[in-house]
C-alpha cells in the first residue's frame, strides 16, 4: 500500500495549498502496514510518532499525519 505524510499545522488543521486548495503530502512509500509508514516517515522527517499516525518534528510546530492512498482520497 502506498503512505503519504499529510502536512498538519500547529492547531492540528490540515494544510492546503493557498492557489489550488489540494492538501499538501509528502510520499513516504510503499510499504505493508501503516506502522511500518510510521517508522518510515519519522526516520525520514526526524520525528515522533504521538499516536493515531501522527507524528512532529517538536511541540507546537505542526507535523504530519500517516495515511495510505485510500484514505488520503477521504481528506
Amino acid at each position: 500500500m502506498n503512505y503519504l505524510a499529510v502536512f498538519l499545522c500547529a492547531d492540528g488543521g490540515i494544510i492546503r495549498n493557498d492557489e489550488t486548495g489540494e492538501v499538501m503530502n509528502m510520499e513516504v512509500g510503499d510499504l505493508d502496514t501503516q506502522q511500518q509508514a510510521i517508522v518510515e516517515a519519522c526516520t525520514k522527517f526526524d520525528c515522533e510518532h504521538l499516536r493515531n499516525g501522527v507524528i512532529r518534528k517538536r511541540s507546537g510546530a505542526g507535523g504530519f499525519l500517516i495515511v495510505d492512498a485510500q484514505e488520503f482520497v477521504e481528506v
